[in-house]
């Protein structure tokens, strides 16, 4: 019970920390509202993202399509909608990816140390000798284009990063006296990780989500953008950029808006992301 209480008072203190950071507040508003929209999309969206219109293409933003139409008089309004549900709906699937397969494979090799560590780590050291995006793009490449393969390749490529954060938080803890205590009772080792240790790696593991949340929607634009990401005619921001590209002399808007869009998603997720790092260690912060 005592146990208990003291994780509530530490929950309640961390918000309080969170609730005065103006910054990381306005990054949860923004978010909010990308949710949202991701959400009731079908209501807020005012045409099909997906009906073609060539009598009223390239139209410049006006009172009737307040994003103007791309090159198949489709509105960008609507498409903007409906590409934060698969730029969002990938970035929170790929980081629940690699925070479930790196964490696993960093607590184990962190808890058991010697040949495990060796074998666990020097894989991730291979992964992590080749640049994310550039791992994604090779994953990618291999299992095709689509929204399953497309979460397994920005996930896959993100697993080092978990791995290496789990690892260091569960050699910090595993020689504390409770752990000890666990261990000399006769509790066997999976419980000891889940039960005791996983629970106090939380903090460094929550900043790293909102950051690799930002960085696998980058990920994810990235992909698009060169082919590898969601099939047309599925709207998706990246995907947007690398077809406005084309016209950015004539209608620049249709690059400017969805890149505006990743800018602000990303910009909320590390806003959030460093009010996170203040909040759950004060210490931390400048």
């Amino acid at each position: 019970m005592e146990k208990e209480y003291k994780s509530r008072s530490q929950i309640v203190t961390v918000f309080r920390r969170l609730s005065r950071n103006k910054i990381a507040l306005l990054g949860v508003f923004i978010l909010l509202l990308l949710a949202l929209m991701a959400i009731f999309a079908p209501v807020i969206a005012p045409y099909d993202y997906a009906k073609q219109d060539l009598v009223n293409q390239f139209q410049p933003p006006n009172s009737e399509h307040i994003f103007g139409t791309d090159e198949f008089g489709r509105d960008v309004f609507t498409r903007i909608i409906y590409g934060s549900r698969i730029s969002l709906l990938v970035g929170f699937i790929s980081v629940g990816i690699a925070l479930l397969v790196g964490g696993s494979l960093g607590a184990i090799a962190g808890f058991y140390g010697k040949k495990v560590d060796n074998v666990i780590m020097r894989f991730m050291d291979i992964l992590l000798a080749i640049p994310q995006t550039l791992l994604a793009i090779s994953i990618a490449a291999s299992l095709g284009t689509g929204l399953f393969n497309l979460m397994i390749a920005v996930g896959i490529s993100s697993v080092p990063t978990y791995a290496r954060i789990v690892r260091a938080s569960v050699m910090t803890i595993r020689g504390e006296e409770y752990i000890e205590a666990a261990t000399a009772s006769g509790t066997s080792n999976g419980k000891i990780i889940v039960k005791h240790i996983l629970p106090n790696c939380v903090a460094p593991v929550i900043v790293q989500v909102t950051l690799g949340m930002a960085g696998a929607i980058l990920n994810t634009a990235g992909l698009s953008f060169i082919g590898l990401g969601i099939k047309p005619p599925e709207p998706e921001w990246g995907s947007m950029l690398s077809a406005g590209r084309d016209y950015i002399r004539t209608s620049p808007y249709l690059t400017l808006i969805p890149g505006i869009f990743i800018v602000i998603t990303v910009l909320s997720l590390n806003l959030l992301g460093d009010g996170l790092r203040d909040a759950l260690d004060p210490k931390l912060k400048n």
